[in-house]
């Protein structure tokens, strides 16, 4: 068999084969062989069916099926040969299987390119903490405050600090439509954005509302930051807070604490390792893009659908009305290529720079699930095997100790 490969593009490759005409002609005998001792016709003892008899009948459909299994056979053997490794199945382009004569076929398939990243250390990315003040301790005590209040409906419109809940009618982004997170959403008025709870204000249960505004460029979620957007809602209840009074005996119904002094001291530490936590992940992501920046390497186009495709069968699973692939792919598909070239990069600094979870770390990483989850290390550690997620466990630190490196080089 004749193999050659030829790039097409950064990540597209073409795949030439010319099977020879003989290994067919095997085949379909061997085919022909198999199915005269499994059909059965009139007239004809079970599996005594002539060969002739087979051909005439059934001969174009086992050559067709011959054909297909000997392809698929052929570019298994001819990538493996090749030691190619596509991001995903390719197709057949061209296939021309005359009744004399070699096979030939034309097949299409990506490959993730081969890279070799640059000037990635010494990027001068600083790890900036937020010292965490009185005031800050103060503000997150207002908000437990505000989270354990009494909930009650009153006998008025909206208005800011209310809770409000309305349902999704029809979201549109850049005149897209786009399926609702979730049914029902849940807004405190004053704290979200301001077109939108500025159109909240002053609503009464059973108004509809069409409400447009811009995502702010800051919007946690990138892929719709800046954009225009549409919400159509229908109010369905306005809730007012009763707030408690601030004292030992309020502390010691949240938990473990004694006075209110104790209270503070753990919304401190809280909030320390929040701060220690965001500082990390903005040096973190400061550090990527400027190595992007001087990186430029493409995705195939397979690894982003799926990564979009993923992010579909998410939102299905949560009960959403998802866009088609097509639509969806205008709106995440930007940002699916750049975590993804994010994610292609961090695994090669890693492995260049052979950074390694230690079994310390992964241990210490299994406790502190344990512990989330209210179970012992040794059941964490059992469950976490039995789903096959031991080894996201170790990848995910190896991860972050590379983001780590990134930042310290």
């Amino acid at each position: 068999m004749n193999v050659v490969v030829a790039e097409r593009g950064a990540t597209e490759r073409e795949l030439d084969l010319e099977i020879p005409g003989e290994n067919l002609e095997s085949l379909v005998e061997t085919k022909i062989e198999t199915y005269r001792k499994k059909i059965n016709l009139p007239g004809f003892r079970p599996g005594k069916l002539p060969k002739d008899v087979v051909k005439k009948r059934f001969g174009a459909s086992i050559r067709a099926e011959a054909i297909e299994d000997l392809v698929d056979k052929s570019i298994r053997e001819a990538l493996t040969e090749k030691k190619i490794l596509p991001v995903a199945p390719g197709q057949v382009e061209k296939l021309d299987a005359p009744e004399a004569g070699p096979i030939k076929v034309k097949y299409l398939f990506e490959v993730d390119p081969e890279i070799e990243l640059k000037d990635y250390k010494g990027l001068g990315v600083k790890l900036d903490k937020t010292e965490i003040k009185d005031a800050d301790v103060d503000a997150r005590i207002e908000e437990i405050r505000n989270q354990t209040a009494q909930i009650v409906r009153p006998e008025r419109a909206s208005q800011t600090g209310d809770l409000i809940t309305a349902r999704y009618q029809k979201i549109l982004v850049e005149g897209v439509e786009m399926p609702a997170p979730v049914p029902v959403f849940q807004a405190e008025l004053g704290k979200g954005i301001p077109a939108v709870d500025a159109a909240l204000t002053g609503a009464s249960v059973g108004q509809e509302l069409a409400i447009d505004f811009t995502f702010p460029a800051d919007y946690q979620d990138a892929s719709q930051a800046g954009k225009a957007a549409r919400y159509e809602v229908v109010v369905e209840g306005v809730f007012e807070r009763k707030l408690s009074d601030v004292t030992d005996e309020w502390a010691s119904q949240l938990g473990p604490f004694k006075t209110l002094a104790d209270l503070r001291d753990r919304v401190r530490k809280d909030l320390e390792q929040h701060a220690e936590n965001t500082a990390k992940q903005k040096a973190h992501d400061e550090a990527m893009d400027i190595v992007l920046s001087r990186n430029t390497f493409a995705v195939p186009k397979a690894r982003v659908e799926h990564f979009v495709n993923w992010q579909r069968d998410r939102m299905i699973r949560q009960g959403a009305q998802v866009p088609e692939l097509p639509e969806l792919m205008q709106v995440f598909g930007a940002e699916a290529e750049k975590q993804l070239r994010r994610q292609r990069a961090i695994e090669w600094i890693a492995e260049k720079e052979q950074i390694k979870a230690t079994t310390e770390e992964v241990d210490a990483r299994i406790k502190e699930m344990a512990e989330q989850a209210g179970i012992s290390a040794e059941d964490a550690r059992e469950e976490l095997r039995k789903s096959g997620r031991l080894m996201e466990v170790r990848e995910s630190i190896r991860m972050e100790k590379t983001a780590d490196w990134l930042v310290s080089a």
